[in-house]
């Protein structure tokens, strides 16, 4: 290993960490980076978002909530599917 360390006092991934990761062949990575990575979900997704070509300083997408007419359009298609197996079962007795 080198002499740098490879975790900070947060306990993330430093700069050295980062470049022995992405230096080392597949399969060769140091043992302390892997178990850090199964552990820290703050460097997992700086590491996907260093595979997908984003920046680590680029924003993150917040994912908006559905619309409120496509709610209510499932809501009353789950309704009217709930209606329909009662009255089913009404004509099978």
């Amino acid at each position: 290993m080198s002499a740098a360390p490879l975790l900070d006092a947060l306990g993330c991934l430093t700069e050295s960490g980062w470049s022995a990761l992405s230096n080392s062949p597949p399969g060769r990575v140091p043992a302390e980076i892997v178990a850090h990575l199964g552990r820290c979900a703050r460097c997992q997704e700086r590491t996907l978002a260093l595979a997908a070509g984003r920046s680590l300083d680029a924003p993150r997408v917040k994912k908006r909530p559905p619309p409120l007419w496509r709610t209510a359009v499932v809501i009353i298609a789950m309704l009217l599917l709930v209606v329909s197996a009662m009255m089913m079962l009404s004509q099978v007795r």
